[in-house]
């Protein structure tokens, strides 16, 4: 089961900051999932509100700052605000990486499918949403770049279910590459992923592992899921080790 750290290893340290990052790195994931906003002047910056006031203290929105005005803003950790061009050039020789695309904008898709395009390691590089549009917009234009469809229990209700029933919007987006939340994943899910060449990377919110997150784990394991962006990659990578080591120890001859 790959590791993928949600918003790095925001446990250790401050949601989608540097620090974060290189946390995760340590930590042994495999992959770190982050957020983009796009700024009045078409960057990339990583933070996964458009608000700045929960992350940074300041009163703002990004989509109506410049990258330069964004450049003065410190996190709380005292961290700068990521690019995704930085982020791209500085990590992701070391690490995969999963850039959530927040909103629907389809400006914003084209300025992260090229970014991705750019990169030496394209293919380490998989783009993610919840909205079709930016998934659509990178099938017809930058058909090139990896996508997955982002899905929440939310959005399995009437009418949301028929729109965003997983096999219509992988087909919309052009991928096999599904994003569901864990609490929705089970065996029914992964027989029919199977069945479908589906790749399946579940998710879980930021306050969904607090308690018996190593139960999860392993009911996750057992149905085979592909891999989990958690809040926990470096106890998840440890997890996932003695695991190993326990098969290994007590498997038949």
């Amino acid at each position: 089961m790959l590791v993928i750290a949600h918003r790095g290893a925001n446990r250790e340290a401050l949601e989608n900051s540097w620090t974060a990052f290189e946390r995760a790195i340590e930590g042994g994931a495999a992959r770190i999932e982050l957020d983009v906003q796009l700024t009045a002047d078409g960057h990339a910056a990583v933070l996964h509100d458009d608000m700045l006031e929960r992350t940074t203290g300041v009163r703002g929105r990004i989509s109506a700052m410049t990258r330069d005005e964004l450049a003065r803003v410190k996190l709380h950790n005292g961290d700068q605000i990521p690019f995704l061009d930085e982020v791209v050039e500085r990590l992701l020789p070391r690490v995969e990486l999963n850039i959530e695309i927040k909103g629907r904008s389809e400006e914003l898709a084209r300025v992260v499918g090229d970014l991705v395009l750019s990169a030496a390691r394209r293919e380490a590089v998989i783009v993610s949403s919840f909205n079709e549009e930016p998934l659509v917009w990178l099938k017809r234009n930058r058909s090139e770049v990896r996508r997955a469809c982002l899905l929440g229990h939310n959005t399995f209700t009437w009418p949301y279910f028929a729109i965003f029933a997983p096999s219509v919007f992988l087909e919309k987006a052009g991928t096999n590459v599904l994003h569901p939340e864990a609490c929705m994943v089970n065996e029914n899910m992964m027989d029919q992923a199977r069945a479908r060449g589906w790749i399946v990377n579940a998710w879980v919110p930021l306050a969904g592992e607090e308690q018996g997150r190593e139960g999860l784990w392993a009911a996750l394991k057992t149905v085979g899921l592909d891999g989990l962006c958690t809040n926990y990659p470096r106890q998840l990578r440890s997890w996932l080790t003695e695991a190993a080591l326990d098969e290994h120890e007590y498997r038949p001859d």
